[in-house]
């Protein structure tokens, strides 16, 4: 996976508006055949007044803290053949913007081609993601914890 840049804006002491981080994003795991930079994490409703602190630890769990939302790129690899897709779901709305390559996006029996500047938004529902090419495919999700759903589908995983 290509390094992400984060910039972070702030405030200083006197209340000037500054950018108080400009490096490297250094929260990136491997998971389920593909790699995943954390670049932001929020609990609850956002404070801009804090003093700045990276929010995202060691260990990101899939879907968003409770009532809070978390910013992060996926690159996903090639597929292997009879390599079953992670079908998973979150308690979250989702929205997934492919950057470069092309994907499918699997939704319960239905599915989708998504290329760069297509997006998706996910409500709760049973997905995964198939990359069938043979070049990485690169997407951007925002993820925002939402109220369960009253009855959740037979068959469903839940991430947590």
């Amino acid at each position: 996976m290509r390094p992400f840049r984060r910039i972070v804006t702030g405030h200083t002491a006197s209340g000037q508006a500054a950018i108080v981080e400009d490096a490297e994003c250094p929260h990136v795991q491997t998971t389920a055949g593909a790699q995943v930079a954390n670049l932001w994490l929020h609990e609850g409703t956002p404070r801009n007044d804090d003093v700045h602190r990276d929010p995202v630890g060691p260990d990101v769990p899939l879907p968003p803290p409770r009532g809070g939302g978390v910013l992060r790129v996926v690159e996903f690899g090639p597929r292997e053949r009879g390599e079953a897709p992670y079908l998973h779901r979150t308690d979250s709305l989702d929205y997934a913007f492919v950057v470069a390559g092309e994907i499918v996006a699997v939704v319960g029996e239905d599915e989708t081609v998504m290329r760069p500047g297509d997006v998706l938004i996910q409500r709760g529902t049973t997905h995964a993601w198939e990359n069938r090419s043979d070049a990485p495919c690169t997407v951007l999700f925002v993820l925002l914890d939402a109220e369960p759903l009253v009855r959740t589908p037979p068959g469903s995983p839940v991430a947590h």
